[in-house]
Formats: C-alpha cells, sequence, structure tokens
C-alpha cells in the first residue's frame, strides 16, 4: 500500500491516479483507450513515465523493498504546548562544526526499554530540558537526541489520561481475576522527532561521528532520562542503564565508550535512572576504583545511590504530579520550575552564580522522594579518605594533623563544611528537628524511630488486606462459578460480559450484600495506610542523606592525612569541575 497519491498494486487504485491528473488531456486519452479496449501492452511504459511524473511532483512511491506504514493516527490526548514545541524545536547537531564555539555540546538519551516502560513523563523531562536551555539562551547549542524508538512510527510512549473512562466491570474483572496494572494506560508514538534511537550502535555512532572531534574548548553534557538495573553481586557498583529494544549498557562499558572523547574535553553527567549511583565511578579507569582514576575529566550527578530504585517515571500526563531528580536540578539552573513557575536559584556560596554542585545540593534539600542523590566526588571520597583513622599509625609514629570523625561536635563538622553541603546539613537539621551535638547520633536514632513506626504500620495494614483478599476470593468464585467461561478471557461469552446489559448482571452479583463496597472499602484502608509508610519513609530518606553529607565533610577533611599530593590534585580539579556553571560551564566559580 502506498501513501499520498502513490501508485498502489490494486487496479483500480492504479487509474486513480491518472484520473486526478487533470493538466494531461492527451495522457488522459491514451489511457483511457486502453482501458476501454483493455489493451495493456503499453501499461509497463506507462507505469514507468507516471512514476517519473510523481517522482518530480514530489509523492513517488518508495523504492521496491522499502517498507512503508500507513499513516493511521495513533490514539493521543489533546495535543499541548509541549507538542506543538516538538515541532518547532527539533534536536540537531548542523551547529557543531559552525556554531559557537563557546556553547557546550548536549547528548541527551532517554526514552524505556519498550512500549510499555517509556512513561510519557521521560519525555517530558526532555522537552522541559529543552526549555531549560531555552532559559538559559543554550538553544542554538549542539544537541543530539537519542529517544525510545526514534522516528519510528510505532506506538513506543506509554501515558496515562484520568480523563479515559475505565468501565466499572473492566475494572472489577482485573481487580478480581486478573491484575489492575496497565489498565489505564493508552499508547502513542512520541512526539520528540529526536535524531535516532536509544540504542548502543547509534551511541557509538554520536561518539565516532561528533564526540571524536570535539576539541580542548569544547565542553559536553550528557544527560540520561530513563531506567537502569541492579549490578551483579560480584561488581554491584558496576549498574546499568535500559535501552531500546531490551538492550543493557554497563558502567564499565559505558566508561570506556567515554575514553574515546579528547582526554582534554570536560564531561558533565547527569543521570536520573534507577540505580544511577554506581555511575559515579566513571570517574576511575573503565569504572573500577581498584585501577586508579581516569585521565579524562569527568564529573557527574545521579539520582540515587548504586543500590536504590529512584523515583520519577510515570505514564501520568500531569506534570504537577512529577517528583524526580531532574525536576529539581534544572529548576535550580534556570530558576523556573517545569510548570512555568519562577523559583529563587540556590547561590550558597554567594558568587551570584549557581553551579552544578550547588544544583544538586538544592535537590538534596528540596526534594521529597525515595531518593539518595550522589555526585562523582562522594565516590572519589570513599575510594580515597576514610573517616576513621587507620589502626596502623603513620611512618614516623605519629599523626600530623586531627581527624575529623562523623560523629564529632556537630559545630565543628558544619565549620569546614563547603557552602553546597553547609546548607544541606543546616536546612535538613531544620526539617528533621536535629538539634544534637552528635548529630550523626541523633539521625541514626530519628532512623530507628521511624523504622519502628513504619512496622507498626505494616501490622496494622495486616487486618484489611486479610479482609479483602478474603472478599476477593469469594467474589471471583462466584464469577466462575456463574460464568465459566471467563476460564479463557478470549472466550466469546466472556467478552460478551463487558456489553452493557450483561455487565450490569455481573455488577449486581458484586454488589449483592454489599460485598463489593466492603471490597472498595478494605483497598481504600490499605491504600490510607500505605502512604502513612510512605511519608515514614520519605522522612527516613532524609535522615539517610543528612548521614551521607555529613560523612563526605568528615572524608574530605580527612583526605590531606590519607592520600597522596597528586590525589589531593585531582580532588580539587574533580571539586572545580562540579563546581562549574552553565552556560559557560567554567571551571571553578
Amino acid at each position: 500500500m502506498c501513501l499520498k497519491g502513490g501508485i498502489c498494486g490494486r487496479k483500480e487504485d492504479r487509474w486513480s491516479f491518472f484520473k486526478k491528473s487533470q493538466k494531461k488531456p492527451a495522457l488522459a486519452c491514451i489511457i483511457e483507450k486502453f482501458r476501454l479496449n483493455e489493451e495493456m501492452k503499453l501499461y509497463p511504459l506507462i507505469l514507468l513515465f507516471a512514476f517519473g511524473m510523481s517522482f518530480l511532483a514530489g509523492s513517488a512511491c518508495p523504492p521496491v523493498g522499502e517498507a512503508v506504514e500507513p499513516e493511521a493516527t495513533p490514539v493521543q490526548p489533546t495535543p499541548s504546548d509541549d507538542d506543538k514545541e516538538v515541532e518547532e524545536n527539533q534536536d540537531s547537531d548542523t551547529k557543531t562544526s559552525e556554531g559557537d564555539s563557546s556553547l557546550p555540546h548536549f547528548l541527551v538519551i532517554g526514552g524505556g526499554y519498550s512500549a510499555s516502560g517509556n512513561q510519557v513523563s521521560l519525555e517530558k523531562n526532555v522537552l522541559y530540558f529543552r526549555r531549560v536551555l531555552g532559559e538559559l539562551d543554550l538553544i542554538e547549542a549542539p544537541r543530539h537526541l537519542l529517544f525510545a524508538d526514534g522516528r519510528d512510527r510505532g506506538r513506543d510512549l506509554q501515558f496515562m489520561d484520568p480523563a479515559f473512562d475505565i468501565p466499572e466491570v473492566n475494572r472489577a474483572f482485573a481487580e478480581l481475576l486478573g491484575s489492575t496494572k496497565g489498565i489505564a494506560n493508552q499508547y502513542r508514538s512520541n512526539g520528540l522527532a529526536p535524531n535516532g534511537p536509544s540504542s548502543i550502535a547509534e551511541i557509538d555512532k554520536w561518539l565516532k561521528n561528533t564526540g571524536s572531534k570535539l576539541k580542548g574548548d569544547d565542553r559536553l553534557m550528557m544527560y540520561f532520562t530513563g531506567h537502569g538495573g541492579k549490578g551483579d553481586k560480584k561488581t554491584p557498583q558496576n549498574t546499568n542503564v535500559y535501552l531500546w529494544n531490551n538492550q543493557k549498557l554497563k558502567m564499565s562499558d559505558f566508561t570506556k565508550k567515554l575514553d574515546q572523547l579528547p582526554v582534554e574535553t570536560p564531561v558533565i553527567l547527569v543521570m536520573v535512572q534507577c540505580y544511577s549511583g554506581g555511575f559515579a565511578n566513571v570517574i576511575f579507569k573503565d569504572g573500577d576504583p581498584k585501577k586508579g582514576l581516569a585521565e579524562h575529566p569527568r564529573a557527574g550527578f545521579f539520582a540515587t545511590v548504586h543500590n536504590r530504585v529512584a523515583a520519577g517515571c510515570t505514564p501520568d500526563i500531569r506534570e504537577e504530579n512529577y517528583q524526580e531528580y531532574s525536576t529539581n536540578f534544572w529548576e535550580a539552573l534556570c530558576g523556573k520550575t517545569r510548570l512555568g513557575a519562577t523559583i529563587e536559584k540556590p547561590d550558597f556560596d554567594g558568587d551570584g552564580k549557581t553551579s552544578y554542585a550547588e544544583a544538586h545540593a538544592h535537590v538534596i534539600l528540596s526534594s521529597d522522594t525515595i531518593d539518595i542523590p550522589i555526585k562523582t566526588s562522594d565516590a572519589f571520597l570513599r575510594r580515597y579518605s576514610q573517616t576513621q583513622p587507620p589502626k596502623e599509625k603513620k611512618e614516623g609514629g605519629e599523626q600530623s594533623k586531627e581527624w575529623l570523625l562523623a560523629e564529632d561536635d556537630y559545630a565543628k563538622i558544619i565549620e569546614l563544611a563547603a557552602p553546597p553541603e553547609h546548607a544541606v546539613l543546616q536546612g535538613l537539621s531544620v526539617k528533621l528537628e536535629l538539634e544534637d551535638a552528635n548529630r550523626l547520633k541523633e539521625a541514626r536514632d530519628l532512623m530507628n524511630e521511624l523504622e519502628s513506626q513504619r512496622k507498626k504500620l505494616a501490622e496494622q495494614k495486616k487486618k484489611p488486606e486479610a479482609e479483602r483478599n478474603a472478599i476477593k476470593k469469594k467474589l471471583a468464585s462466584e464469577i466462575r462459578k456463574r460464568w465459566p467461561e471467563v476460564g479463557n478471557p478470549y472466550h466469546p461469552n466472556a467478552r460478551a460480559l463487558f456489553q452493557p446489559d450483561q455487565s450490569k448482571q455481573v455488577m449486581a452479583v458484586l454488589k449483592k450484600g454489599g460485598e463489593w463496597s466492603k471490597y472498595l472499602k478494605a483497598k481504600a484502608a490499605i491504600s490510607s495506610l500505605e502512604k502513612k509508610r510512605f511519608e515514614l519513609d520519605r522522612r527516613k530518606v532524609k535522615c539517610m542523606r543528612f548521614i551521607q553529607v555529613l560523612e563526605n565533610v568528615a572524608l574530605e577533611a580527612n583526605l590531606p592525612i590519607m592520600a597522596e599530593e597528586k590525589i589531593i590534585k585531582r580532588h580539587k580539579e574533580l571539586r572545580e569541575l562540579e563546581n562549574g556553571i552553565l552556560p559557560s560551564n567554567e571551571r571553578g566559580t
């Protein structure tokens, strides 16, 4: 089948192509003659001539063997301003060699591993990032986008519109006989017009064609908004990202790919997938701390540590519900939320600028998620420093400097904290109501208390769960007894139960004696307890963030005691890179 006036396989369509041409009467007469006489000897010649004319008109069929899909419009929500922006603001590498050399380069990789894992929030993250570049006067910077299946016309994006109506009987059958997972989800093709799909081959292609040709004064930022997976038991830090079509790219392999970039080109990473903290090890050779530091200057900011999932991916189209790392990170850099509200940009050192490190600190302090954000210097310090003095004394018999312990007096620790860490520790102390001198112990005690409350909620949840399960079993049994065809959901009689007349009968059976109402009530009670548990989890996570930053301050203070001069120098360079800013991305403040 062809598109837009091309010559197609059906006989009537062959002739309809020529009928449309009113400007060629001679040709029309010839065709009519052959049609009336049913003579087809010159048919191949006519086809060739017509193909040439249509080619000149710009509507020729594709070459033989080229697959073309009909332009069927998938079910989509009403186009938003973001959708309109997509058409006007496509990513391009065309300025890579001709553009302003002072502008940084951007490589954005995103989307899920399949349609079922490619939530609309990932698409909207890319759109928000584009708006951020616009706010920072960087929209003309060379940028390259690899997203999901690229420009394939297939429906690769999952979304959930609250206005989408799900009949009561459908939800009831899903609750009692199957699963409610994904019942409200719909699918469409992504509207980003990316440069290509998110695949290892496309990443390699960009590195070869563009990345390897960057110069010493070029700068590169890489933003990944997608999904990630755990490392294995032997190498838990070697986590991975998932690319389209279930491809997996390990941190160690990703690090080797970054080695293709010029050694003098600084790279900033922003990665928000689950287990993203493993990628903080890109500062080491092959991503392995045991092999020492990589020569390439790299710094990165990650949604959470290597052994935890991250918040954020959702099919919900309502951006006001989005809570994830990059939402807070980008708003700190540009001063506007993803909904357009103006916020005060963090400037913890008072230099009038907002650095990457300050944006990262803003996330730790302000985000209300389950994430424990981490940056590359955190991984550096945990490799080359420690919070406790070594058992063996240094050669010479005495320590030349005093060790800073994480459990030391808080006044002493906060005095040594850099401005971003200082702001985080002070801010979280207020939110968690921490006041003791031994702030580490106080935070740990609070964590234990929150865990105790969490266990109590788990006990409270057992009663409504048991009630829900009992009712579910009873109602499911009743349905199977009356309509045994439901054993196979594709049975014609089973599918007929979703029709209006029969669905009323089904719901009447379920609601008899108030059983369905009791089921929903038990489910609501469980949901309420889950919300309370989640609130405890988020407060507990704030304690974990506080402890991590407190330890970072101690580790940084102890580094000069532990490490050689070249390691101390590399740490300083890394911190300077983390303190860079957009748009100039200059090192240091």
